[in-house]
This record gives C-alpha cells, sequence and structure tokens, in this order.
C-alpha cells in the first residue's frame, strides 16, 4: 500500500543545498559510487558560453590559448539553487522544482534530481579540493550580451583566467536563465567529488519513473556492496507530482505502488 503524506515545498530542512538532476543510470551509478564526476567544458551544453565570454577579454592577444587552457585545466558542475524573494525573505522558487530541468536534464521527469547539503559536501571533499590550484561555487549571471573586461597583455593564461573567472565561466546568455545554476568551478580539480557521510539530503524521483526502475533504486541503497549502503536516510524521498502549472512533492518513504 502506498504511504502518502502533504508536504510543504521545502522538505529536506536546509535553505542552502544544491540540486543536482540526472537520468535515472546516471542516478544508478552515482549511488553505487556515492561521486558526482567533475564535467569537462570540452563536453558543455552551451558551446557559444566560452566563446562569448572569453571573446569580451580585451588587450589579450591570447584569446585561443585561455580557450584551450580552460577545455584543458578547467571542470566544473552544475546545480540548481533556490531563487529567494530578498524583499519577503522566503524562498520564490525551488531548486528541485523546475519543470523545464526534470525535462531536459531528468529524462522528461523519468530521472530524479539529487538533493546535496552543500556545507557538507565542502566539508566531505577539503581534503580532495585543497590540491586544486582554485576553485570555488559561484552563481551563474544571466545576460543577453556579455560586458567587455580589460585585462594587462603582460600576464599569464592562467593569471588571466584565474583572475576573472567568474567573468569567463560565471556568465551565460540569458535564455538560460531557467536552470537557476550554482556552478562548482577550479583548475585541477578532482576527477569526482564525494557524496558519502551526509552529503545527500534527499533524492526526487521523476513522476514518469518507473516502478521498476523505483524498485531497482531501492536494491542498489539496500546493496551492502555498494558505496551507497547506510549512508543515505530512505525517508528522505518524495516524488515529483504535476498539479497544474505546478510542480509539487509528495512523499512516499520506501513503499511504491
Amino acid at each position: 500500500m502506498r504511504k502518502y503524506y502533504n508536504l510543504t515545498p521545502n522538505v529536506f530542512g536546509s535553505n542552502d543545498y544544491l540540486c543536482h538532476y540526472t537520468s535515472f543510470n546516471n542516478l544508478c551509478s552515482i549511488l553505487s559510487t556515492m561521486t558526482l564526476r567533475i564535467s569537462s567544458y570540452k563536453n558543455s551544453n552551451d558551446m557559444a558560453e566560452l566563446d562569448s565570454n572569453i571573446a569580451s577579454i580585451l588587450n589579450s592577444n591570447k584569446t585561443c590559448e585561455i580557450e584551450q587552457y580552460i577545455a584543458n585545466q578547467c571542470g566544473y558542475i552544475s546545480f540548481s539553487t533556490n531563487i529567494w524573494d530578498t524583499k519577503n525573505n522566503i524562498i520564490s522558487k525551488f531548486g528541485y522544482l523546475i519543470p523545464s530541468m526534470w525535462g531536459i536534464y531528468a529524462d522528461k521527469s523519468r530521472g530524479a534530481c539529487l538533493v546535496l547539503d552543500k556545507d557538507i559536501l565542502l566539508q566531505e571533499n577539503a581534503q580532495m579540493l585543497s590540491h586544486a590550484k582554485w576553485f570555488d561555487f559561484i552563481d551563474i549571471s544571466y545576460q543577453q550580451y556579455q560586458s567587455l573586461k580589460l585585462v594587462s597583455k603582460t600576464e599569464s593564461i592562467e593569471d588571466i583566467a584565474r583572475k576573472n573567472y567568474k567573468h569567463i565561466l560565471g556568465v551565460k546568455h540569458d535564455s538560460w536563465s531557467f536552470e537557476q545554476e550554482h556552478r562548482c568551478v577550479g583548475d585541477s580539480l578532482p576527477p569526482a567529488l564525494s557524496l558519502k557521510n551526509g552529503v545527500i539530503r534527499g533524492i526526487v524521483v521523476g513522476k514518469q519513473s518507473s516502478t521498476k526502475d523505483k524498485n531497482k533504486l531501492l536494491s542498489i541503497l539496500n546493496d551492502e556492496n555498494l558505496a551507497c549502503y547506510n549512508q543515505i536516510d530512505k525517508s528522505r524521498f518524495v516524488v515529483q507530482e504535476i498539479i497544474g502549472a505546478n510542480v509539487y512533492t509528495t512523499d512516499f518513504g520506501v513503499y511504491f505502488d
């Protein structure tokens, strides 16, 4: 018998969390290893992003070299975050309730959204991140036209990138604003970040996910041989529900139809 509760939107008990949308197969891989891989800018879904941002750097004849440095040395992980109504001090848009993100990155709601505790993520990965040349978590700025940036001709490629990373790696065209993106960026990042020891606050499973997939998810979480065993509170599972034009969540614990 299915277990149903009506929940308030902020079901994970914290306002400072990161939301990572993914397909079901990728979710299984992530949970099996309890790691989240760093992406390369070579595989960015917006190929114009770097071109536009690097082209806006003035007084530099190293455009191609900067692009190669970013592609070869730098990495990132994309998350969605809450949008705050600062006037009323409330969350106006929840990071795990974005319909377009469910459609694009979570396989038309057949996938899932991992909800991660940012503070614990940083604590868990502090040692690995200490070996990066530099890293930061930044909010993406959405603009129709990129502003110009003046740099010194004598600066090295690495210095230009390090001093201007928010300009080069933190700006996207405003047509991407639906992502509410918060990005981990850096040079010489580890291959993946650990999600162990309380990093995962919960998992939102897509409304279109099958019973077969949900049962597979449970079998993965209960497998003593996998890294996720006893790592996740199974009471923090919610299923995405669509009501009209709005997206809600409904608790299903470990019970499925």
